[in-house]
């Protein structure tokens, strides 16, 4: 299995070598795609999408500006495993380089330079940042058994947090012999702090345990308030908000159709899974909500065989159904999907080596609002919209 299947795993199974082969202060040619509509897209907030790109051997900031069309490598130097984090409504910018670095870099994007750098933990394997403010966040490690909590700013530790203090013998239990929880994605929703444990046992190659679990935790007083065991195994999708919901992705085994993307309401109570990749057809690699009746998702099918691949999928929130496939590009390159709900559209990260690029669909159409995707130099591996 390559690492580019799964954005939490990947890169346990092999420390990549940091190789910044960014020219730091050259100038870059804006790119604009083909337009095949136009439709307005200047919005108050959100007007970038800001990319973290990567080849395995370097990796690059990219900056795409919405209103204008175009796109600008950044001279900011990544990790070659790293994604990409904001502060909301200001131009700071948070980059997790991930195994092989275990740092956290922060900038300013209006600057276009990095303002600090500062360690989580040697080969602690940092996978997500929630920046509460400039001087508090929350960084996941998967390989440590407690979240970290620092504050940005002077890259100084305030504590660390053990998730499992307060919980029973019955939710810790676990077939995972290494330790960790394997702490992964996480998001802020209202004043708590939701964190993915994708429960993964080292010992036999990363393969999920007996359970998979949401941890919550409440900002005011950074207390665990409950741990959630979801309906699946191996969340690996970012845990996405639409509404008053979240959903999240769980991908099981490799190659078993076993996962399925499941839904909680706003007091987090499960709703169960609205699919399962048995309907999908394939292993989830990432999914989000499109609107109140249907979700979007790729999925990865083959992913042992030599003609393994990608591909699109649009399911209806009541049954699960997939009912269209925007995308079947006939390679594995499809990576990650995020959904713009003011401009109504949704953005897929394609990691083809030969044209890697974002495309930009329309959610009333399911079709692309470009003839041609944004070019962003190296393959984009994770993205983020931003003001």
């Amino acid at each position: 299995m390559s690492k580019s299947y799964f954005k939490g795993q990947r890169n346990q199974q092999l420390g990549i070598a940091l190789l910044l082969s960014l020219l730091l202060g050259c100038d870059t040619p804006t790119t604009k795609p083909t337009t095949k509509h136009i439709r307005p897209l200047s919005l108050q907030k959100n007007n970038h999408l800001v990319v973290a790109t990567s080849d395995y051997h370097s990796g690059a900031l990219v900056e795409i500006n919405l209103v204008e069309n175009k796109t600008e490598t950044l001279p900011i130097a990544i990790y070659s495993d790293a994604i990409i984090r904001n502060l909301s409504s200001s131009p700071y910018f948070f980059v997790v380089n991930r195994l092989g670095a275990d740092n956290i870099e922060w900038g300013n994007r209006l600057e276009r330079k990095v303002l600090g750098q500062f360690s989580v933990g040697r080969q602690t394997n940092p996978q997500d940042i929630m920046v509460v403010d400039l001087n508090r966040a929350y960084v996941s490690r998967l390989s440590s058994s407690k979240l970290l909590k620092v504050n940005p700013s002077s890259g100084g530790v305030v504590k660390e947090i053990d998730l499992f203090a307060n919980a029973d013998a019955k939710t810790i239990e676990s077939t995972d012999s290494d330790g960790y929880p394997e702490m992964s994605w996480m998001v802020k929703w209202n004043q708590k702090l939701i964190i993915a444990l994708q429960r993964l046992n080292t010992d036999e190659g990363y393969v999920p345990s007996n359970k998979s679990q949401l941890a919550v935790l409440n900002l005011e007083n950074d207390t665990v308030e409950k741990i959630i065991t979801l309906t699946g195994t191996n969340p690996v999708t970012e845990i996405k908000i639409f509404k008053d919901k979240l959903s999240v992705g769980q991908a099981g085994r490799l190659n078993v159709l076993d996962g399925g993307v499941e839904l909680f309401d706003v007091n987090l109570k499960s709703l169960g899974m609205v699919t399962t990749e048995q309907q999908l057809g394939g292993d989830i690699i990432d999914c989000a909500l499109l609107n109140d009746s249907l979700g979007v998702a790729i999925i990865a099918k083959n992913i042992y065989g030599a003609n393994r691949k990608t591909q699109l999928v649009v399911f209806r929130l009541n049954d699960g159904e997939v009912i269209s496939t925007p995308m079947d590009p006939g390679n594995y390159s499809l990576h990650q999907v995020i959904v713009d709900y003011e401009r109504k559209l949704f953005y897929v990260a394609d990691r083809d080596p030969k044209q890697p690029g974002i495309w930009v669909y329309d959610i009333k159409t399911l079709t692309p609002l470009f003839e041609t995707k944004f070019n962003v130099g190296l393959p984009p591996y994770h993205m983020e919209l931003t003001d």
